[in-house]
């Protein structure tokens, strides 16, 4: 995809154009899907993408693993635990060596914030966050997005509400910064120390209020409480959490409200969603992993056929040619 980022760190990395083309790149793959999909790259090795999870997953690592496999591309999945990251040697360092491997591009996730900032300017290889402390989640934030114009239609004028630990949150983050872009307005709704210092505007408001925030919501996007970033003490609103901000069948149902409800996952059942909702079809979280393997094919496919990054990063030399589906990128 031409002029796509050779890092996609954060959704501010992208044009409004490049997301609505990932959208729709979304759509045909998802259209076209199959048991074995045909490999898209015709003319040229295949190339070799690899994961490099330093914090633990499964939806991101394996939906991204699905995706590599389904395009035809090599996957490897490289072990920080049993790699020289553990003797010492940085991740740029690291990086280059799988670059002089073959490895093509690296999907990464760290617990440092901002760690993939510093390869912008020189990247040692093509790289996609795959979550960064609690700064960014920006492949997660798009397959919610394609989820829900799937499941909503025309964003422009609704209202959601994220409610949970946002402040923890990079998927939030990257929401805030990816939504409001197709008219979309956020209430940000947690207890004390959950939500944002940063001010209020047109698109985004905060309230510690759950029942009103949902009052005024055209859909829901609950969070868990993240206690691994609350740096180790105890956090004295998990006991109360449930009853306060976390959601229900009979919370909704008191609110008179039949809403969509997303979750990127994992969910905590009996913190912040009720185990009736999450087996009930206005729970969405099990559409948003069906959907996480087809945007990032999308997101693949746009990092490795952009022609405009320097040579040293092409797949196969000014000649090579890359296809998906029937057409040229």
């Amino acid at each position: 995809m031409k002029g796509f980022p050779a890092v996609l760190e954060n959704i501010s990395d992208l044009s409004l154009i490049q997301i609505k083309a990932l959208l729709s790149l979304t759509s045909d793959y998802k259209k076209k899907d199959k048991d074995l999909v045909e490999s898209f790259y015709t003319g040229f090795r295949t190339p070799v993408i690899a994961t490099s999870f330093l914090e633990n997953s499964t939806r991101t690592k394996h939906s991204f693993a699905i995706a590599i496999q389904k395009l035809g591309g090599m996957y490897i999945d490289f072990n920080a635990d049993t790699s020289s990251l553990k003797k010492g040697e940085t991740l740029e360092e690291t990086l280059l060596t799988l670059h002089h491997q073959g490895v093509d591009c690296c999907i990464i996730r760290t617990s440092v914030s901002n760690e993939l900032a510093q390869f912008k300017e020189n990247p040692p290889l093509k790289i996609i966050n795959g979550g960064d402390g609690s700064n960014q989640h920006p492949t997660q934030a798009l397959l919610d997005l394609f989820t829900m114009i799937g499941d909503l239609g025309d964003l422009n004028g609704k209202t959601m509400a994220i409610i949970g630990d946002c402040v923890h949150s990079r998927v939030t983050h990257s929401l805030v910064e990816l939504l409001p872009q197709f008219g979309m307005k956020l209430i940000l709704c947690g207890p004390e120390g959950y939500i944002p210092n940063s001010s209020e505007s047109d698109s985004i408001t905060h309230t510690d209020n759950r029942d009103e925030a949902i009052k005024q919501s055209d859909c829901i996007y609950l969070l868990r409480i993240q206690k691994e970033r609350h740096q180790g003490t105890e956090d004295k609103h998990f006991a109360t959490y449930h009853e306060k901000f976390g959601v229900s069948l009979d919370t909704l149902g008191k609110l008179d409200k039949e809403v969509f409800v997303y979750h990127p996952g994992p969910a905590n059942i009996g913190v912040e969603i009720s185990e009736d909702l999450i087996h009930s079809p206005l729970y969405r979280g099990y559409k948003q992993v069906e959907n996480s393997t087809y945007m990032r094919m999308a997101i693949i496919t746009a990092i490795l056929t952009n022609r405009n990054i320097s040579s040293q990063l092409e797949l196969n030399g000014d000649d090579a040619k890359i296809k998906t589906g029937p057409k040229a990128l």
